[in-house]
């Protein structure tokens, strides 16, 4: 008997999901079994590309990643958006529906970040966070909308932890990218392909992930002086965690949320592609 072309797609991304879960699973195991502190960070194995690249390379990647996101940001906001190389208008309607979506965002993330935050992992700065599943899965329901709430929603959580500080700044637009990512960059936003679990693994979970733990330590390390973190404590213990804490819950939690919602949210018009007019 002949397996059918999609069979075989199916085993290739099941096979690939896998491969990412147990990866990060694996991580995890190495975390816990060699301490969560500052010592220990440096013998993570999710650690190691931190220091052998060096903070002076990493200050440089994130400077640009930065730059990036930042640019991003503000274009989005502002109506405009990136398609191939050029820049042009999106005209988002900005209407109840946009403003209510926003705000229910806002509200969910928020409240998932603060109610599963209990365990500080950097005093002020960061925890272990499962209701960052919720970050990919806005952007890649919601767009623009989705994003913002997801930027207004950590703000929020760091208001009610008593986290809120200048550093909340770079965690803003660092988690408006890790929404944004996979709303721009995967093409298909069902979670019901194998294309589709393979382009959020990659885009949704790794490069999100490392983007925004990139963009925030960079913003930490510029505000050194300011807020006292150590160079050293950021890249070697901050960034890494982020990563992982990031890519643990929406490399298992965000499919499964993502295949659940999509439908329901695309039949009641809500979607994102549904709401949106470009201009060329």
């Amino acid at each position: 008997m002949v397996s059918r072309p999609g069979t075989a797609l199916w085993s290739i991304g099941i096979v690939i999901a896998v491969l990412f879960i147990a990866l990060f699973v694996f991580i995890a195991y190495d975390i816990v079994s060699k301490g969560i502190s500052p010592d220990a960070a440096s013998k993570w194995l999710i650690t190691q590309p931190f220091i052998v690249l060096g903070r002076d390379f990493l200050f440089a990647v994130g400077g640009v990643l930065w730059v990036i996101g930042t640019i991003v940001f503000f274009l989005e906001i502002s109506g405009r958006t990136v398609l191939g190389f050029r820049i042009i208008r999106q005209e988002l309607r900005w209407d109840a529906v946009d403003v209510s979506i926003t705000a229910l965002c806002a509200a969910l993330y928020g409240g998932a970040l603060a109610a599963t935050g209990g365990i500080p992992i950097i005093p002020g700065f960061t925890w272990v966070r499962p209701g960052n599943a919720l970050a990919p899965l806005f952007g890649i329901l919601f767009g623009v909308p989705g994003a913002l709430g997801v930027a207004i929603g950590n703000f929020i959580a760091d208001a009610l932890t008593g986290y809120l500080s200048i550093g909340s700044i770079g965690g803003f637009i660092g988690n408006f990218i890790i929404a944004w990512v996979p709303y721009k960059l995967m093409k298909d936003h069902s979670f019901r392909t194998p294309r589709s679990l393979i382009e959020y693994y990659i885009w949704g979970g790794i490069i999100g992930s490392i983007w925004v733990s990139l963009y925030i330590s960079w913003w930490l390390d510029l505000l050194e002086p300011v807020i006292g973190l150590p160079r050293p404590l950021i890249w070697g213990w901050f960034a890494p965690w982020v990563i992982f804490n990031n890519c643990i819950v929406t490399l298992t939690i965000t499919p499964i949320l993502g295949y659940i919602l999509y439908q329901p949210i695309k039949m009641r018009g809500l979607y994102w592609k549904d709401r949106v007019a470009i201009k060329g």
